[in-house]
């Protein structure tokens, strides 16, 4: 059996599902921050249901059910608006915080002697990663999108001249 390209989507998208699982669990008990942990957790969904969507092409089961893919096609996008709305609101959040500053977590104010935290790109509570996350999500809604609509077009074609 020769290794078409769908071999190598399910490959990356079972990648995908473990890296968004785990950010999920990380982010969420060890860093005790649910924004980011909530948003690698979509990610890793996406990609499951991108992984599913190849693996039911794989075992022709989509020829059957071209109703699921547009179901699939609807969920896609949806959740883009969703990545790119949550994109939007974190990195907003994160700007109007000063996040972005680039020094030491703790520093010593010389004016009046107290202490002040600073969040940096090292952060794991940082909103940017939050912001990063969500666009992994929206490249897996992306995929997900680009998938269902590849299968959808190619068993259309398929139930369109089993009509005749």
């Amino acid at each position: 059996m020769a290794i078409n390209k769908t071999h190598f989507s399910v490959a990356y998208s079972s990648l995908g599902v473990i890296l968004g699982v785990s950010a999920f669990l990380v982010w969420n008990i060890v860093y005790k921050q649910p924004w980011t942990g909530a948003m690698g957790g979509l990610s890793g969904v996406l990609a499951l249901w991108t992984l599913i969507t190849h693996v039911m092409y794989l075992q022709d089961y989509w020829r059957m059910w071209l109703k699921g893919l547009k179901f699939f096609l609807c969920i896609a996008i949806f959740f883009s608006l969703l990545a790119i709305v949550a994109f939007i609101t974190f990195l907003s959040i994160a700007i109007s915080r000063k996040e972005c500053k680039l020094c030491l977590i703790t520093y010593h104010s010389r004016i009046r002697g107290s202490r002040h935290k600073l969040y940096t790109f090292t952060d794991p509570r940082s909103l940017y990663l939050s912001a990063v996350w969500s666009a992994m999500s929206l490249k897996w809604s992306f995929q997900l999108l680009l998938a269902a609509k590849r299968y959808r077009k190619e068993f259309a074609d398929i139930s369109i001249l089993s009509d005749f």
